[in-house]
């Protein structure tokens, strides 16, 4: 998820597992995402991005479910072009169903399309082609992603859009979101 945006919402002081969340930086119809820190040993800190699943949505176990099998599909994927996950979880607090990402540090392709139509430009070709050839090696490498058992997953995003591509800002594209993937 990209960190660039600026965080809406504030700076929550909630905690979920072991990770402090930081600032809300979006927000859909099923979850929100946060920039979220965790400490470990010997001062060890990173910034993660934490998507936690809305109250509401969680109390429908159809739902509930359809997040972990997010969690659980996009663990299996392995390419420095999808989102790496890092930790599915369930806060002993509250309950609340949480999946640990990559932070990317950049931002989503249609904030880039968004602000290069105002400033009257284009694209350029070769950096648009970059972009979609990023892209689609993610999604090859979700496609020919396996368990841990060796089984072919098979896994198809089914919502590519601007929204669910994030450009880095060292250069490289990653998909992600793979909420409704089959």
């Amino acid at each position: 998820m990209t960190a660039a945006q600026e965080p809406r919402g504030g700076s929550p002081s909630t905690r979920l597992g072991r990770y402090e969340l930081v600032a809300r930086i979006a927000a859909g119809g099923m979850a929100e995402v946060y920039v979220a820190r965790v400490r470990g040993e010997g001062g060890f800190e990173r910034l993660v991005a934490i998507k936690r699943m809305l109250p509401n949505i969680a109390e429908d176990e159809r739902f509930a479910e359809m997040f972990l099998d997010e969690g659980r599909i996009s663990g299996h994927i392995e390419s420095p072009h999808v989102v790496q996950i890092m930790d599915v979880g369930r806060d002993a607090v509250d309950g609340t169903l949480f999946i640990a990402m990559e932070l990317v540090r950049g931002v989503a392709l249609h904030r880039l399309l968004s602000a290069v139509a105002r400033s009257g430009e284009r694209v350029p070709v070769g950096i648009a082609a970059a972009i979609v050839a990023q892209a689609a090696e993610g999604l090859g490498a979700a496609h020919t992603a396996c368990t841990t058992l060796g089984e072919p997953l098979h896994i198809v995003h089914r919502d590519v859009s601007p929204q669910n591509v994030l450009c880095g800002v060292d250069g490289r594209v990653r998909v992600a979101d793979f909420g409704i993937a089959r």
